[in-house]
């Protein structure tokens, strides 16, 4: 029985290594093809693309299209070298999410512009390869790491019933303590605290009001002269 789960992971690990090898080489032409294409400014779809389509077209959406590309085959390529030269899969799996991610878009923007850009069909296949290979890869480790878990969970040991009762109203107690004793806290503090931010306020309002008093005596004071003079 070991040996048979031994030489499933064996080629579960020979079949991660091959879609990491495809995903390397997916993620340097993605990479690579759509720096060229931005340096270029979009050179590669105006290739084969019809000169007044090029013309009327707003590269900016295409332009962010290829930004995303790039970042997503730079993450694969980051990500499947770690995993070749280090085994390190939790690296090599973050990157791939991330890598998916990136993907999507891309893939959208390049597919409706097919039609104007025979060339962005290239960029559309590429991340779709992508997004499929990353899931296919992560998927293959997945099985291995889904048996692994379900072995360990097997070991574990549960509670019985009185034990989880016994637990649970510990931690209802510790948690109703702790609220009493924040209730407390606040009732102890409020009252200090309110004198001390509401303070300075009364003390500002208490200055002010003689100045309010004085301006509107002023102003009633030449209202009273201007009234004279007119008589």
């Amino acid at each position: 029985m070991a040996n048979v789960q031994d030489i499933k992971a064996q080629k579960a690990e020979k079949t991660l290594r091959l879609f990491t090898i495809l995903l390397l080489i997916v993620g340097i032409v993605a990479f690579a093809a759509s720096i060229t294409d931005l340096v270029t400014k979009h050179m590669l779809l105006k290739l084969f693309g019809a000169k007044e389509n090029a013309g009327q077209t707003n590269f900016s959406g295409i332009s962010a299209a290829e930004l995303f590309l790039t970042a997503s085959g730079a993450l694969l390529i980051i990500g499947t070298i770690m995993h070749l030269v280090k085994g390190n899969y939790r690296t090599f799996q973050g990157t791939c999410i991330a890598a998916i991610i990136f993907a999507v878009f891309p893939l959208i923007i390049f597919a409706v512009n097919i039609g104007g850009f025979p060339f962005a069909a290239i960029f559309a296949a590429l991340a779709l390869a992508i997004i499929v290979l990353a899931i296919i890869a992560m998927k293959s480790r997945w099985q291995v790491y889904i048996k692994e878990m379900t072995g360990e969970v097997k070991k574990l040991t549960w509670l019985s019933m009185k034990e989880l009762i016994k637990a649970t109203a510990v931690v209802l107690v510790f948690v109703l303590a702790f609220a009493l004793l924040i209730y407390v806290l606040d009732l102890i503090f409020y009252t200090p605290v309110k004198l001390l931010l509401t303070g300075n306020e009364t003390e500002t309002a208490a200055t002010a009001e003689p100045v309010q008093d004085g301006t509107t005596a002023g102003q009633i004071d030449q209202t009273g002269d201007s009234t004279d003079n007119n008589e």
